[in-house]
């Protein structure tokens, strides 16, 4: 069925949700970090092999009261998404398509020392869908010539107007024609807004729905 409310989200754009989290994959630097972003950010399918062994404090005298209280959802190094076990669950109760989920380690800034307490995951959104409309929306500015990519600027003046027929009854999705936003089902927003956990801004705002 499709969607009669669709939410965008900032959760990519956003410096508040980023968190001082570096990622260790076992790739040369800076190349093949680079590549993993890129496909990352594209949603391309990567080999559970090649994601990050591990993620760890970059800061050295991070203060221990941040340690303890990272929200349980937010970006680190190459804006990956890394969510609590909490968050992972409540989101598994909805319709992902093909996102999923890798469990990783979390290091002390020597990355060498654990970290105890909770478990961390990477999500990796693996659904791309053409909801985005750019000729119904407002406030975008496109990136370079001819190319149908998108950024919506400034931040709070742009109305996106999407059409969620493509993405039918997905509740979690990027269309990799507008840059930076998250598209959520208005279910999986409620959800989360009443769940108590931590999302440190997540900056939710209604699209503009519209038809074929």
């Amino acid at each position: 069925m499709t969607h009669k409310k669709v939410w965008e989200s900032l959760l990519l754009h956003s410096t508040r949700n980023s968190q001082p989290i570096g990622v260790h994959l076992d790739a040369p630097r800076p190349e093949g970090y680079v590549a993993f972003q890129d496909r990352y950010q594209d949603a391309q399918d990567i080999p559970i092999s090649d994601y990050p062994k591990f993620i760890w404090f970059e800061s050295y005298d991070l203060p221990k009261k941040k340690k303890e209280n990272l929200p349980d959802i937010f970006t680190g190094a190459m804006a990956l998404i890394f969510v609590s076990t909490e968050m992972r669950d409540l989101f598994m109760q909805f319709e992902l398509g093909r996102t999923r989920f890798h469990e990783v380690p979390l290091f002390e800034y020597d990355q060498k020392t654990p970290y105890p307490g909770r478990r961390w995951f990477m999500m990796h959104i693996l659904e791309d869908r053409k909801t985005f409309v750019p000729k119904l929306s407002t406030g975008l500015r496109e990136v370079g010539e001819n190319t149908n990519v998108w950024r919506a600027i400034p931040e709070g003046k742009n109305k996106l107007a999407v059409n969620p027929t493509a993405a039918s009854d997905l509740d979690f999705w990027i269309d990799r024609s507008i840059r930076m936003r998250v598209f959520f089902s208005n279910r999986l927003k409620i959800a989360i807004k009443e769940s108590g956990l931590s999302a440190r801004w997540l900056g939710f705002r209604p699209s503009k729905i519209v038809s074929d």
